[in-house]
């Protein structure tokens, strides 16, 4: 394996796709406030995987890669000789960049098959946060009582409809003031279907629509400017109210909290999860086509079973506690 890639033939034949995705995943870590040397290292280990697909693995599109092939991918890897610890941030950067393609609604990808292969490290590479129904609701509150009536409305229907943020933003207005249910929605594998809500969310959309006011948009997402004019927002703007909510957030329970809009997905199957909702129904809900895949939505409840063993508080075997105490020594 080429130490640095050659450029021109990279630039010449490796796949277009491979190249599309590698610039996405990057922009994503940008927005997060990745260092400008993670986002090279992030780069020139995509681009190796990339021309290393190219050259051995029938240039493949990454999100079409199969378990067997990543299992031989990193078969390969260790085959030229590369340590295991570089063969895993290797890994780990395919890993990560297809968990980006499974979150974001911009690919027809619906779970990192990656995180499957035997041998890499079980837990998610992207960490999901998990926000409790309690920090939902002050979230919703603080955003009502600011006056953000419509980003309390995108929170809510996106909390409680547990749905993508493609799904959310094809929302139109009319008549959801008077039911419990949205306009058919197009989602993942081109799947239609509604997203579904309750009273809580049904007020909150009734209040904003009152202050919105009348107009000719079916859109429901619709902001007023400062000259009065209303314009649909982005699906970006999503991003930045996420953004702000982990400000709001972090800043009450004096920790970072990081949200974005998957999040809120994660969060209410998990919830429901954790209330004894069967996960048949948490399927129904996700829209999702097989139960494995709404399992891999819930947290990793392990640590918590087994502080319950011992009668501990879970939060005595976190990573963070343990090297903390190690670093006494």
């Amino acid at each position: 394996m080429p130490r640095i890639v050659d450029q021109k033939d990279y630039d010449k034949n490796v796949n277009s796709r491979n190249k599309a995705i590698i610039a996405d995943f990057l922009i994503e870590k940008k927005s997060e406030g990745r260092s400008p040397g993670t986002l090279l290292q992030y780069q020139n280990d995509l681009k190796i995987i990339a021309y290393i697909i190219y050259q051995h693995f029938g240039n493949k599109e990454f999100t079409c890669l199969s378990r067997k092939e990543i299992r031989n991918l990193s078969i390969y890897f260790q085959e030229q000789g590369l340590s295991n610890a570089r063969v895993n941030r290797l890994l780990s950067a395919l890993r990560s960049t297809l968990e980006y393609c499974s979150n974001d609604d911009d690919y027809d990808y619906e779970f990192n098959i990656g995180s499957r292969v035997k041998g890499l490290p079980k837990n998610p590479v992207r960490e999901i946060t998990f926000l409790t129904e309690d920090q939902i609701k002050w979230l919703i509150e603080e955003l009502v009582a600011r006056k953000e009536y419509l980003q309390a409305v995108y929170l809510s229907l996106s909390y409680y409809s547990a749905a993508r943020k493609n799904e959310v933003y094809q929302v139109l207005k009319e008549g959801l003031a008077d039911r419990y249910y949205t306009n058919i929605v197009r989602g993942k594998r081109n799947k239609l279907f509604r997203l579904y809500y309750g009273e809580e969310t049904r007020q909150l959309i009734s209040l904003y629509l009152e202050h919105r006011g009348d107009d000719d948009l079916k859109e429901l997402f619709v902001k007023v400017t400062k000259s009065g004019e209303k314009q649909v927002v982005s699906k970006s703007s999503f991003d930045y109210w996420c953004v702000k909510m982990s400000r709001l957030l972090s800043e009450r329970e004096n920790k970072q909290i990081h949200i974005n809009p998957h999040c809120f997905r994660h969060s209410r199957l998990e919830n429901l999860n954790r209330q004894g909702v069967p996960i048949e129904k948490l399927k129904s809900l996700a829209n999702h086509s097989d139960i494995s895949t709404t399992a891999s939505y819930l947290a990793d409840r392990s640590e918590d079973d087994i502080a319950d063993i011992f009668g501990m508080d879970p939060s005595f075997f976190k990573t963070s506690v343990i090297r903390e105490v190690i670093s006494h020594y």
